[in-house]
């Protein structure tokens, strides 16, 4: 994606719409110091370059029973092209991996996991995250307590 050129009012946007997804638009303008037309227009623009990629519901993980977050760093034993894509495929297909980071330093690979608990956790290990093509080793660690988990990028 290329660089888009973001003034004040737009980083402003961005800010608010990070925090508050369902804003009305004439209070988002309000907010920003403009009329309704031009911020929408500005939130429209930012939607069309990329920008903004999408809007989404902040849900408690507790209360969809997947409580217990796992970090797990994957070393693969063969670093050919075809056996990363085979790799990061099959990670696609597995919903109680959140996301997958290509890393450097001591693996190749984090995976952000979120399950029920340590049994559900296990189960997934077993039947799936070990049958993970040219996984050589996994090493897993377990969030004991969130400290800071925060989706907002700073923009300003």
């Amino acid at each position: 994606m290329k660089e888009v050129k973001l003034d004040a009012i737009d980083r402003k946007i961005l800010e608010i719409l990070q925090a508050e997804g369902r804003i009305a638009n004439n209070e988002l303008a309000n907010r920003i110091g403009l009329t309704t037309t031009p911020t929408l227009e500005r939130v429209r623009r930012l939607e069309r370059e990329g920008v903004i990629e999408g809007y989404k519901a902040k849900i408690n993980k507790p209360a969809v029973e997947k409580g217990l977050t796992v970090f797990a760093t994957v070393v693969l034993s063969v670093h050919q092209l075809n056996s990363l894509e085979e790799f990061t495929t099959a990670v696609q297909s597995i919903p109680e991996i959140l996301a997958c980071y290509n890393t450097t330093g001591e693996g190749d690979f984090l995976l952000h996991i979120v399950v029920k608990d340590t049994e559900e956790y296990e189960r997934l290990l077993r039947t799936k995250l070990t049958t993970l093509p040219d996984v050589l080793r996994l090493q897993t660690s377990i969030v004991l307590s969130t400290i800071k988990e925060e989706s907002n990028i700073p923009v300003r």
